[in-house]
């Protein structure tokens, strides 16, 4: 009975809190509603909210699919590519419920400049078909023109290393329509480095330049003992995979601590109260398991006596 007293107390509790949360008012000014995108809606500046959205905000409202309504019930974080939840936030309203949250959502005001949540604004914008950006200003303007939708076939994804400049080059690997080898220009990579508890990203949703290429600074990155490492590189989407191992030129240094200076690595270099402490305490529990061991054959043969 008590058991069960505290289970309907955590469902009870638990139903309050969600009660609560969807209560609440988002509190948002018509001022606030009437607000314009505050950054130029470009490939650029969606990548960038993209970069964020991964960092701030995936881990509770998961990956943005175009949907006709969120079918995601409270307290789980709204599917912001939903139609609906899109047709009914403006610009405004999205950037003031990113700067000061609620309930389960942390306030971004203070963590994210205003420029990063706006493009954030920008990147979740782009789950919608119906969405007209507000007309250019100055510095929509200036910003890079976008570059034409690729219509051919990607093949594959190849990856190579320069050692001069410790970068990787990755290429895709594409045809036009005509079967003719062609740039693919503008589509969005990931690279990972494979790594034993999970791939190390380098980057992600990055899109290739005017050459078809994706061109990543390596780093101080830790190899086998031969110098390679095995990278992953693929289209955002996941259409196109390629795995390859890589020598980077430098293996990993390991260095066994048992052959290092230290006052007990090595016998020869143990001094000698540590070894008889080791001794006395080794013999001295292997007597008290014998005598214990000793003791329950004692208590056996009287029970059986």
């Amino acid at each position: 009975m008590n058991k069960l007293s505290k289970i309907l107390s955590f469902v009870s509790i638990s139903l309050l809190i969600m009660t609560n949360v969807q209560a609440q008012d988002w509190n948002v000014s018509a001022e606030q509603k009437d607000m314009k995108l505050g950054v130029a809606f470009t490939e650029d500046t969606q990548d960038a909210g993209n970069a964020i959205f991964k960092k701030s905000c995936k881990m509770c409202h998961g990956d943005i699919t175009v949907a006709a309504t969120n079918e995601r019930a409270l307290p789980l974080a709204p599917n912001l590519g939903a139609t609906d939840w899109q047709k009914a936030n403006s610009d405004g309203e999205i950037f003031t419920k990113i700067s000061n949250g609620k309930g389960g959502m942390p306030p971004f005001g203070g963590s994210l400049s205003d420029d990063d949540r706006w493009k954030v604004v920008a990147f979740i914008r782009t789950a919608y078909d119906g969405y007209t950006p507000p007309a250019s200003d100055g510095a929509a303007a200036s910003a890079k023109p976008k570059a034409p939708a690729f219509e051919g076939t990607i093949k594959d994804i190849e990856t190579t290393y320069d050692d001069k400049g410790n970068k990787f080059i990755v290429k895709v690997i594409a045809v036009d329509e005509q079967g003719h080898p062609a740039v693919a220009q503008g589509i969005k990579l990931d690279f990972f480095v494979k790594r034993y508890f999970g791939d190390m990203a380098l980057v992600e949703g990055q899109r290739t330049d005017e050459n078809g290429e994706v061109v990543i600074e390596a780093g101080k990155l830790n190899a086998d003992n031969e110098g390679s490492i095995s990278v992953i590189a693929r289209t955002s989407d996941k259409a196109i995979v390629s795995e390859k191992n890589i020598t980077i030129g430098y293996p990993e240094e390991w260095e066994n601590p048992i052959l290092g200076r230290h006052i007990w690595g090595t016998s020869a270099r143990t001094p000698i109260w540590m070894l008889v402490s080791y001794l006395v305490f080794t013999f001295g529990t292997l007597s008290v398991l014998g005598w214990a061991a000793f003791q329950l054959l004692r208590i056996r043969n009287l029970r059986e006596r």
